[in-house]
């Protein structure tokens, strides 16, 4: 059965204040239990009188906990009769307020397993007791033994864990550990929770594993109380030992602590040609060039023109490169400069994989999941940028975005196309039935699919995915591939030409620009996806080593 749980950032001994405001949630809620992620009590070298009062009261049970709640030892060490008493009575401190520890494991009566590895970190090896806010490397080592976590609460940030991510770009990077990244992978928790100077909170990301694949959110909290109204709460209802969901949440990632460093451009994105944006995966088909043709054996990596180690003719338009996926803008632009003229560029990218495979299947299982949550995170990166520049004087963005995929087993170099479309067409349904329709022209034998779990079967095989976005609102549809039919490798560009108005535009040959034009439209891109890059992420963090 699923129970509500409540966590809660650093008290800093604003004892009556927090547990007066828990007993008026409390009795709205009826949480099952509540945590308090960082310190519970004041710095020691600066408590008031008062909030030695509160202490004292608290501990004699004079201050109502409302609640079953856990308090984390965070990153200050606990008032000395605290720790005193939490030794003398198993960690209890006063009736419904138990501590978790310096390191520890807590199973609740719900049946929900908590961990906790508090404190700040050491590299020293030094002996400690239950409740020092202090924790080592052994320590972390040996809470991996725990095997498993519905919620993992730590004093420090795993290290990279703002690795693709596109959440809390203002916000300043809190302490990190190695140590906890580690734990963490160990663990796969349902939830991490930790606290800084503002509320974060990251994509979901999933661990590598055999399908259904574990999901951790990383929560870190405000301080209770704080003037700028950050957020100091998180309150969520949820089963103890739950299987991971079947269906990945929208905007999830590859777990960040598995990812290497970012790639660098250097020499392997000197060399392109005009083929690697050709906007199609091979040979084009119903309406391409010359008619009917031989089909040919795809190109080797080193044949390649999506691949970043060959051709030197368009380096100039990369606009993004981060560990397994980079960004252009497309050869032959579908719409023009005026079409959007809120973005500065005719908005077509593309998101392609930097290693060679003409289906994410084709990838070994590793790999795929860290090619996967790249796009994804780009995708969404470049999702929020076109809300972000079209938004009006009521907040509304005007924009949302289409972004297609064909995966077939005999393509050359997986490619995504994105494309800004006004969000009103979206949230009308008329991009949907746009394609829906233009396959029925077409007279494709297999139909366009929309349930989640047909959708992930049918991604085993050959297809032509669409994926819809806006504020509010998310929509994929996928067509079945085979060998029946011949499918139109332009026919994502052909809906979308005819949606905008710009049929003559359809194959990008026809949509010539100069090498300065490229350029022009590579740079403006680049200033307005800056703050929207999912690969700049984290660089600035403050990892602990």
């Amino acid at each position: 059965m699923a129970a509500k749980v409540a966590v809660a950032g650093s008290v800093n001994g604003k004892l009556l204040g927090f547990f007066t405001k828990l007993a008026g949630l409390q009795a709205k809620q009826n949480f099952a239990f509540a945590i308090v992620a960082g310190d519970l009590f004041a710095d020691q070298d600066s408590t008031s009188e008062a909030e030695n009062y509160e202490v004292k009261k608290l501990m004699k049970g004079e201050v109502s906990v409302p609640v079953t709640t856990y308090f984390a030892v965070g990153r200050r060490e606990l008032p000395e009769d605290v720790i005193s008493h939490l030794k003398e009575n198993d960690g209890e401190l006063c009736p419904n307020l138990f501590a978790l520890g310096r390191k520890g494991r807590v199973k609740t009566s719900e049946g929900f397993s908590i961990v906790a590895v508090g404190g700040a970190h050491s590299d020293g090896d030094v002996a400690n007791h239950p409740y020092a806010a202090v924790y080592t490397n052994k320590d972390a080592s040996s809470a991996k033994g725990y095997n498993d976590a519905d919620i993992l609460v730590t004093s420090e940030w795993p290290s990279a864990v703002r690795y693709a991510s596109a959440a809390g770009r203002d916000i300043k990077p809190a302490v990190s550990a190695d140590s906890v990244a580690e734990l963490c992978t160990a663990l796969r928790p349902r939830y991490h929770f930790s606290t800084g100077d503002a509320y974060y909170e990251r994509e979901p990301f999933f661990h590598a594993s055999d399908p259904p694949r574990p999901i951790t959110r990383f929560v870190s909290l405000a301080e209770f109380g704080n003037t700028e109204k950050k957020k100091w709460m998180y309150a969520f209802s949820f089963e103890p030992s739950a299987s991971p969901p079947t269906v990945m949440p929208e905007g999830t990632t590859a777990s960040p602590f598995t990812q290497g460093k970012k790639r660098k451009l250097d020499s392997q994105a000197k060399s392109f040609n005009t083929h690697r944006f050709a906007n199609c995966n091979g040979v084009d088909h119903h309406g391409g060039r010359g008619g009917k043709r031989m089909r040919r054996a795809p190109p080797k990596p080193t044949e390649c023109y999506f691949c970043l180690s060959f051709n030197q003719d368009a380096a100039h338009m990369i606009t993004a490169i981060g560990e397994q996926v980079y960004l252009t803008t497309s050869k032959g632009p579908l719409p023009l400069m005026d079409t959007y003229p809120e973005l500065g560029f005719p908005g077509h990218v593309l998101i392609i994989p930097v290693d060679h495979a003409p289906t994410l299947s084709a990838f070994n299982d590793e790999t795929r999941d860290a090619v996967t949550s790249e796009m994804i995170a780009m995708k969404d990166g470049l999702q929020k940028m076109v809300a972000s520049k079209s938004r009006d004087d009521d907040g509304y963005a005007r924009l949302g975005a289409v972004t297609w995929e064909i995966s077939k087993s005999s393509g050359v170099h997986l490619q995504w196309q994105f494309l800004p479309i006004a969000a009103s067409m979206i949230q009308s349904g008329v991009i949907e039935a746009a394609f829906v329709a233009e396959a029925e022209n077409f007279e494709y034998p297999t139909k366009f699919i929309s349930n989640t779990s047909e959708i992930a079967e049918a991604e085993k095989y050959d297809y032509f995915k669409v994926m819809i976005w806006s504020e509010g609102l998310r929509r994929d549809i996928l067509l079945p591939l085979d060998q029946s039919f011949r499918f139109d490798l332009q026919f994502g560009r052909r809906v979308m030409g005819k949606l905008l108005g710009l049929e003559p535009r359809t194959h990008w040959k026809d949509c010539p620009q100069s090498k300065a034009e490229e350029e022009a439209d590579a740079e403006v891109m680049k200033d307005a996806f800056k703050e929207f890059d999912p690969s700049m992420a984290g660089v600035a963090d403050s990892n602990r080593r």
